[in-house]
């Protein structure tokens, strides 16, 4: 699919669908050195979506995913531990609810960078 619209129509049809992903991810804590859960989630996620080619968690816990048999590689590249939430009473919202609001979900990770993973995880649905 090259058509740069059908593209954005195929990515608002898995819209709620990303935006869920999302929560879930924030919804479980991933601290540096403890982030395997949220790799197991985003793996079963991937696996969901019968896309990839391949799938999966090398010895050093990070998730590979590869779509396609081309010439050329894409890299897409992310890091999913967070620091730590400090105090909870600092947070305007529960920093692992995944609260929606105006538009925007709020919790650890949400921006940096757990936010970019559901995009990169449904390109293989979208392009498929």
């Amino acid at each position: 699919m090259t058509d740069s619209a059908a593209v954005r129509e195929l990515a608002g049809k898995y819209e709620k669908d990303m935006i869920e992903f999302l929560r879930e991810l924030i919804r479980i804590p991933s601290e540096s050195s403890g982030e395997g859960p949220v790799i197991e989630r985003i793996k079963a996620e991937l696996e969901k979506m019968d896309a990839y080619d391949e799938i999966r968690i090398d010895k050093m816990g990070n998730l590979l995913a590869r779509y396609g048999n081309g010439p050329r590689l894409i890299a897409i590249d992310a890091h999913v531990d967070t620091v730590g939430i400090g105090d909870p009473a600092e947070w305007a919202h529960d920093p692992y609810e995944g609260k929606v609001e105006d538009g925007f979900i709020y919790g650890r990770g949400a921006g940096d960078q757990e936010g970019a993973v559901p995009s990169m995880v449904y390109a293989g649905r979208i392009m498929k």
